[in-house]
């Protein structure tokens, strides 16, 4: 059944997964040999989902040689360097006096973790681990061959994990890429931003749908410049003194529907974020409704969109404060 359904999917074949279980029998002919394997090996972390590249799996008794995993798009390159200068985190550690990469990793919210699967089915590596006792997931890559494909990716389009990005470069010998910080236009590195450190909001006193980022301020964020990245619509840029940190906020009425395209075209992954973005078409046609009666049929529309906008995934919609005022 396995095999019809991916046969549905790409009936030339060119691009069917070879899978194999360690607990059962399925096989899957391939182009490019992946194996997902499940372990429960790790004190912090229980189920592990692995995809092995063919680093791993070619016969060292024989004169093949390693191939590199499945070429990915430019563009995902430029979104996953988003995530990794979000949430991802170069392992480097001083073992023997010596500094060591151990690991690549990216650590996300359960709520998020089709990111970390697309990141693993796109590549082709790394293995996935749930946490026992939190709810968050992480994608890791931790052979030195892997981890030397995914530096050279990255080299010159990360933007915020610098100073550990450097080392990682030096201790596999590659030579560090500075990346541009002003982003051009539609480019998919926001987008990886706000799937992992950006937050998608309902400004209720200024009735519309936001946009923001927040980092810490310092000289690699404060050089940040998003004013390109979205036609026709520039982030407000802050700086809070009282948290050490600067802020890029989309947040005018008339850049929603501007907000809106960038998406559709630079989808976010994590499911929560891009429903919210992807009801920007229908608020538009319904915010004004908000001005009517209690009582009246628009002013109904206009709340159901609410609640459902605000209740999406969201197990704490019924602390936000304005609902109590549209219900």
């Amino acid at each position: 059944m396995l095999y019809i359904y991916l046969l549905k999917i790409d009936a030339d074949r060119r691009n069917l997964l070879n899978i194999s279980s360690e607990n059962g029998d399925i096989s899957v002919t391939s182009k490019i040999c992946t194996n997902i394997q499940s372990a429960e090996n790790c004190k912090e972390f229980s189920e592990t989902i692995r995809q092995i590249s063919n680093y791993n799996n070619v016969d060292n008794s024989s004169a093949q040689q390693p191939q590199p995993p499945q070429e990915a798009p430019e563009a995902f390159f430029k979104w996953f360097a988003g995530i990794v200068d979000g949430d991802g985190n170069f392992d480097l550690r001083n073992i023997n006096n010596k500094l060591v990469l151990k690991a690549i990793r990216i650590k996300l919210h359960d709520r998020d973790v089709r990111i970390l699967t697309y990141i693993q089915n796109t590549l082709h590596m790394g293995r996935i681990r749930a946490d026992k006792n939190k709810p968050h997931s992480m994608w890791i890559v931790s052979t030195k061959e892997e981890m030397l494909f995914l530096i050279n990716e990255l080299n010159g389009l990360i933007r915020l994990k610098v100073d550990s990005f450097k080392k990682s470069c030096e201790y596999l010998n590659v030579e560090y890429v500075e990346a541009n910080y002003n982003i051009s236009e539609n480019d998919p590195y926001l987008a990886g931003l706000v799937d992992t450190d950006g937050t998608i909001v309902y400004n209720y006193a200024g009735n519309r749908i936001e946009c923001n980022l927040e980092f810490e301020n310092n000289k690699y964020t404060s050089k940040l410049n998003l004013d390109n990245v979205i036609p026709h619509y520039k982030p407000s840029v802050a700086f809070r003194e009282s948290h050490k940190s600067i802020t890029f906020k989309y947040q005018t009425v008339k850049g929603m529907v501007f907000l809106y395209d960038y998406f559709m075209k630079n989808r976010l992954y994590s499911d929560f974020k891009f429903y919210r973005i992807s009801k920007i078409k229908r608020f538009i046609e319904v915010r004004d409704y908000n001005n009517e009666p209690k009582n009246s049929i628009e002013f109904k529309i206009y709340s159901d969109f609410i609640l459902d906008w605000i209740q999406y995934r969201n197990p704490l919609w019924h602390k936000v404060p304005f609902v109590s005022k549209i219900r």
